[in-house]
């Protein structure tokens, strides 16, 4: 899939599964790629696993502090000239009853998965504005689409995060800023493994996605290229979700009982 060559895209989280797959995927399309993560460790084995090139860059911040949040746009544009993509995948979660959730958990996954995205949006938009344009990609969540029990700090920040992606939209548009959403379903992922531990989630998985199957990092990353590519230059403001079909229906409809014909 083409893209303008030489863009620079940055992708928080892009030392974890997902964000690595965008990061390659994004490089392979012709961009020049600013990966960000709080992991300084992970962060320098996932460049070292892409290769070497100086279409790469890394950058360690702590996107729960708003001052390294809010600074990282620009330290982008001074190591490449210039900030075109800004994918915010960084995410956290706690799965907890929300009677056991401590408003502390509450506050620091907002924190990551909403306020961060915020933040380096708004301090992202004017340069991409005053250079012509830019496009901003937010990976949300099924769980934002449809309520998920044990998951109120997740669902409630991905919910916002993809009411945010609309309000971009609608602000920036005719200024040339392009923001849209992919919501993945059930990837696997270090974050989700917990999942696959037990026969009883798959099986609960499976029935659930009309494709019987969970999702791959890679397939999250394709439709990120496409949105950041010329073919979706009239795409603003949607979100895809890529669950197999699970938020077609809802959750729990393959499980239950079919009624019997009477």
């Amino acid at each position: 899939m083409s893209t303008a060559d030489g863009e620079v895209a940055l992708v928080t989280g892009a030392a974890g599964a997902i964000g690595s797959e965008i990061c390659r995927a994004l490089r392979a399309a012709g961009i020049r790629v600013a990966l960000a993560d709080v992991d300084e460790a992970a962060l320098e084995r996932t460049v070292a696993d892409l290769g070497p090139g100086d279409d790469l860059a890394s950058f360690a911040a702590d996107l729960a502090d708003d001052r390294q949040t809010a600074e990282l746009p620009d330290r982008v544009r001074d190591h490449f000239g210039g900030l075109d993509i800004l994918v915010n995948n960084a995410g956290v979660r706690e799965v907890l009853p929300l009677l056991d959730l401590t408003p502390g958990q509450w506050r620091r996954t907002l924190d990551i998965d909403l306020v961060a995205p915020f933040t380096l949006a708004r301090a992202a938009i004017p340069g991409m504005i005053a250079q012509g344009g830019g496009k901003i990609v937010n990976i949300a969540s099924m769980a934002g689409l449809a309520a998920f029990r044990d998951r109120a700090a997740y669902s409630s920040a991905k919910a916002g995060l993809i009411m945010l992606t609309k309000v971009i939209a609608v602000e920036c548009g005719d200024q040339g800023i392009r923001c849209n959403a992919v919501a993945p379903g059930v990837v696997e992922t270090p974050m989700t493994s917990s999942f696959f531990g037990s026969a009883d989630l798959t099986a609960s998985i499976r029935a659930n996605t009309p494709m019987r199957r969970w999702c791959g990092p890679a397939e999250i990353a394709e439709p990120v290229v496409f949105l950041c590519g010329p073919q979706a230059r009239f795409v603003n403001g949607t979100v895809i979700p890529v669950d197999g079909g699970w938020t077609a229906g809802y959750c729990g409809a393959q499980l239950s009982p079919r009624p019997k014909e009477s």
